[in-house]
């Protein structure tokens, strides 16, 4: 359990979550966009398991997981979306609004929304839940090879959920290029991410060395 990065409460391990999630503290919130076996090539993780092995892999992670939190926040289960209404029963299924960009490609459509599963007992008091929270440059938009990911996830939803569902901290078992840990660190939390591919760590150590904008 030695820390790829450690620096002022946000913690990256290189490593596969199943090894390291059982031996967390508990954490406030699970936060986490996880890979949904839709042949994404993730590098040292190839998202194309056979759905019997993908199930088993998935269901082990939300074991490990509930164990691990008090809350849990899924985003974009479009993919799977069955399975995983299915595997997390007690989720609410949130809608959250994106604005499309400019005109539409080639007169087609664009997704509008983007679909997140939180797990718990959140509370949404009022419509204004998600407004409030922005990174200059960065919106809802989903945005394919961003930091070199092909499934970053935007900034404001991970801000947004863990602004709403954590109070000291988080953990994100697929985090990636560390965006739901640069909200933690712009909110003050305590985090820990995990990540397999070693590129990715890379790039989260270098956007969490980045300056903290004032929210």
């Amino acid at each position: 359990m030695t820390p790829y990065y450690n620096h002022a409460g946000i913690t990256i391990y290189h490593a596969d979550c199943r090894d390291i999630l059982p031996h967390l503290e508990p954490v406030d919130l699970v936060l986490t966009d996880p890979p949904y076996n839709c042949g994404k090539d993730y590098g040292a993780y190839r998202d194309n398991l056979p759905l019997e092995e993908y199930q088993n892999f998935m269901s082990e992670v939300v074991r490990l997981c509930r164990k691990a939190a008090k809350n849990q926040f899924w985003v974009a289960p479009r993919y799977q979306m069955r399975f995983f209404i299915t595997l997390l029963s007690d989720a609410h299924l949130i809608v959250i609004p994106r604005g499309a960009r400019g005109p539409l490609r080639g007169g087609g459509w664009t997704d509008q929304f983007e679909t997140a599963l939180a797990v718990g007992k959140p509370s949404f008091p009022d419509l204004d839940l998600w407004n409030g929270i922005r990174l200059k440059g960065e919106g809802y938009y989903f945005h394919e090879e961003t930091y070199g990911h092909p499934g970053y996830t935007p900034y404001p939803i991970m801000a947004r959920a863990a602004k709403l569902l954590s109070i000291e901290s988080i953990c994100d078992p697929f985090c990636g290029t560390g965006t739901a840990l640069i909200a933690a660190k712009q909110l003050g939390r305590k985090a820990v991410g995990i990540e397999i591919e070693l590129k990715y760590c890379e790039i989260a150590v270098q956007r969490l060395a980045q300056e903290v904008l004032d929210l």
